[in-house]
């Protein structure tokens, strides 16, 4: 039983992931399990990350957004069960309400955070991204070494794939 009470925790953490990034619990997910789609799932999150702090996304509790967290979630929390050996029909929808939940909440933290301290967006954008990184970490038993290292690989491999069409454009990388 306990192991059927540790693919739960994993996976709704997982699915929590999902809720504030959306590319980040199946970044996660691949990269613990080794699949080949692990690097563009890393890519979507460091991305993802990025533009947050840019302020490019509408909020993740509107429906554009909502909806995309809300699936990742559901997806995310399904393969961790299958991931676990765990069959349990309710995990996609247990992992869609967690990572709805999470992307609503989220963003009224960070405001409030905001207002109330009046610590600037993109710190606080910053420090979510942080503890995602760790809570993520923990829950996939990677170090966050490993983090760090799968990130610059996959920085590393696009610059390595981007590199010759900025080339042949006149672009010196």
């Amino acid at each position: 039983m306990a192991d059927t009470n540790r693919a739960y925790e994993r996976a709704m953490t997982l699915a929590a992931l999902s809720g504030l990034k959306v590319a980040l619990g199946p970044a996660f997910l691949t990269t613990a399990h080794r699949r080949p789609s692990s690097r563009n799932w890393v890519l979507a999150a460091l991305g993802e990350m990025v533009l947050d702090k840019v302020g490019i996304f509408p909020s993740r509790f509107r429906l554009p957004l909502l909806i995309p967290h809300t699936l990742a979630g559901a997806w995310v929390a399904s393969e961790s069960m299958k991931e676990d050996g765990v069959d349990d029909p309710w995990a996609g929808p247990m992992g869609a309400v967690v990572a709805a939940g999470v992307a609503t909440l989220a963003p009224m933290v960070r405001i409030a955070g905001s207002r109330v301290l009046g610590i600037p967006d993109p710190v606080l954008g910053i420090a979510e991204d942080y503890l995602a990184l760790r809570v993520g970490s923990q829950a996939m038993d990677l170090s966050m070494e490993q983090v760090a290292e799968t990130a610059k690989e996959t920085v590393s491999e696009l610059g390595e794939r981007v590199r010759p069409a900025l080339q042949e454009v006149g672009i010196r990388a």
